[in-house]
């Protein structure tokens, strides 16, 4: 089995590669879509593998994503073809600003269908981390308590449990209840993933270090706050129980695209804990594939491969940052 696993939803995504209305676009390219997708593509071509678990229609977009996935060396032992449902799509289009405009078309999907016991059929044999986030979590209360149960049984096995929360409001019947069963979740895991803003909505609180508190106060074991575009920091606890922090600067580049950044930091993250790497480099690492990943119109297709990376990183001027 393979390294890491995660859970979510993979849709095909057609993009008009230009600044065209839909109305006005004339072709649409197909490509694949989806955060937890993102990642385990940027986790592969850094030379480690992913297996996936979702639940997909019985249908043109979920055989495309099976076969992309396939190609691509991801693990598809433990998802789940359906008839009934139809696999997830959406529609982007550019924006001179990096900030598409996408439609979905998810609603009442396959993988919003997804029902706790798919985690029976997960073998968690060589399985070291496992990722999660909070959309996939958000889709249905079926959703959530899959999301749940994977975790569970991943803890059961000993394997570490990396959760980036990103936030989809719009799913949730409250921001009260996305916030509670957020915390939920996280309260399990041992790597927490917010972006600055998503920590100050989770826990309350401002600034960086008080966050950090707050989470690990509920006993994670390691908080990585991601600061924008302009770098990173990673809190923990030392052997006297006191704070330690590591912030890193993120890297000077021409942004395209927002979508996939903070997938591709996860994918760093997810790798360099792989890698034993001290949280110097970690952070480097998700710093630099995030932000080779906003110089991409597409949501994966330029997250590095190791080369490319190692590249990167040498050759490319950072910027400043601070707490």
């Amino acid at each position: 089995m393979p390294e890491v696993m995660t859970i979510g939803e993979p849709m095909v995504n057609l993009i008009a590669d230009s600044t065209e209305t839909y109305l006005e676009a004339r072709q649409l390219p197909r490509q694949m879509a989806g955060a937890e997708f993102n990642v385990a593509i940027g986790v592969s071509r850094q030379g480690h593998s992913i297996g996936y678990v979702t639940q997909l229609g019985d249908d043109w977009q979920g055989d495309l994503i099976v076969d992309y996935m396939n190609a691509t060396g991801i693990d598809t032992s433990a998802i789940r073809r359906v008839s009934g449902a139809a696999t997830g799509f959406q529609l982007k289009v550019r924006s001179s600003d990096g900030e598409p405009k996408v439609i979905y078309f998810r609603a009442g999907s396959a993988a919003s269908k997804t029902t706790p016991d798919i985690v029976d059929d997960v073998d968690f044999t060589g399985v070291r981390i496992l990722h999660v986030t909070g959309i996939f979590s958000a889709l249905t209360d079926q959703t959530y308590e899959t999301v749940n149960a994977l975790v569970d049984a991943a803890k059961a096995h000993g394997v570490t449990v990396l959760f980036d929360p990103n936030p989809r409001p719009t799913l949730w019947p409250s921001q009260q209840a996305m916030i509670e069963a957020t915390n939920r979740l996280a309260a399990k895991c041992d790597v927490f993933l917010p972006g600055l803003s998503e920590g100050q909505l989770f826990s309350g609180r401002q600034a960086p270090r008080d966050i950090a508190d707050y989470y690990l106060d509920m006993g994670i074991g390691k908080i990585i706050v991601k600061l924008g575009d302009t770098g990173s920091v990673a809190f923990g606890r030392n052997a006297d129980g006191g704070r330690t922090e590591v912030v890193v600067p993120s890297f000077v580049v021409d942004v395209v695209d927002t979508v996939g950044a903070g997938d591709g930091f996860a994918s760093g993250v997810i790798t360099g804990l792989l890698e034993d790497l001290d949280d110097d480099a970690l952070l480097e690492r998700a710093n630099a594939v995030g932000a080779i990943q906003v110089t991409s119109v597409s949501d994966s297709e330029g997250l590095p491969t190791v080369e490319e990376l190692r590249k990167f990183i040498a050759f490319t001027p950072r910027k400043e940052v601070e707490l």
